[in-house]
């Protein structure tokens, strides 16, 4: 396929964290070949949602009428999908398209991998096979061009001199818990931070809870530190800009997107510990020690270096081969 523009579709059902990976396949992969990406939301409803993904016998019936429209020829060349109401569309797909699409599920379908062309789960899932390529945790990419238009969004540096350290804040989850008492413990680990010649860009997830939010922001107010939870009180969303500044970083240890937002810039991680946990979860943090990228915070931020960790790259690399004929 030199020379040839790859059509690529990016498939979920439209959540942002879902959605964010298939479109780092796509854009890791538009850094090799000329790529033209489009967006395809599916949102299935009725009683085919409960079945298993070889049972739906009519998976485009489960669609709205306009999803439905939109899912027909001319057929992708890469058909990137994730999310688990995704996988009776991708099963599909290689016979819908003859056989002339390729197609790519990200995470682990709980089938056989033999039903795709490629298969990208977290390395932690487990699955193995000739067609699996695994990540080690959720694929994430930044064009420069990003980077550099999140860099122009924001003042001028300030502190300069000090180090900068990123405080990526999850929360409450299936998994984990922040509590109010835990918040208040961090807190006091970064109080002792900022009486060091360290400048923190604080930043919450939708996940943390308000009274830990709000004593955060209290923190961050009192100790000079940038602060951000939403756009509508805080302003445009730094969050890309200050992972490209960070030198340090402390990430709680509930997301594999905030690790790996982390790992793609190279940047020293530092894993919070909060209330809860299991095995996968584990499994994850030893993945990410083993590979030099995180340490548990002790209360010190002594520095290390280690290549980024650019997973999205690997997969596309694997697609481009794909496409190529022989």
């Amino acid at each position: 396929m030199e020379g040839h523009e790859v059509s690529v579709w990016c498939v979920s059902d439209g959540r942002t964290g879902i959605e964010r990976q298939t479109l780092a396949i796509a854009h890791a992969l538009s850094e090799r070949v000329p790529t033209r990406i489009k967006l395809l939301r599916l949102q299935p409803t009725g009683f085919q949602v409960s079945l298993p993904p070889s049972l739906w016998l009519m998976p485009k019936a489960a669609l709205p009428i306009e999803q439905a429209a939109r899912l027909q020829a001319p057929w992708p060349d890469v058909w990137i999908a994730n999310g688990r109401r995704s996988i009776p569309y991708s099963m599909r797909m290689r016979k819908w398209s003859a056989g002339q699409s390729l197609v790519v599920q990200l995470q682990d379908p709980r089938i056989s991998p033999k039903r795709f062309d490629l298969v990208a789960p977290p390395q932690h899932d487990g699955v193995r096979g000739d067609n699996v390529i695994t990540t080690l945790g959720a694929p994430v990419w930044y064009t420069q061009k990003q980077i550099d238009t999140a860099l122009a969004q924001i003042s001028e540096p300030r502190h300069l001199g000090k180090r900068k350290v990123m405080v990526i804040l999850g929360g409450t989850s299936k998994r984990h818990q922040l509590s109010l008492a835990r918040a208040h413990a961090i807190v006091a680990e970064l109080q002792r931070l900022a009486h060091q010649d360290v400048h923190l860009m604080i930043t919450t997830s939708r996940r943390t809870p308000k009274p830990a939010e709000d004593l955060f922001r209290a923190f961050a107010f009192t100790s000079g530190a940038d602060f951000f939870a939403n756009e509508a009180r805080d302003g445009p969303n730094p969050y890309l800009a200050w992972l490209a500044q960070a030198e340090a970083a402390l990430v709680t240890e509930d997301s594999t997107n905030m690790m790996t937002d982390v790992a793609f810039f190279g940047i020293p991680m530092h894993l919070i510990k909060l209330e809860g946990g299991d095995a996968k979860f584990d499994r994850l943090h030893a993945a990410f020690i083993e590979r030099g990228a995180a340490r548990w915070f002790n209360g010190s931020l002594t520095p290390w270096s280690y290549e980024p960790i650019r997973d999205a790259m690997a997969i596309a690399e694997a697609i481009q081969a794909r496409l190529i004929t022989p």
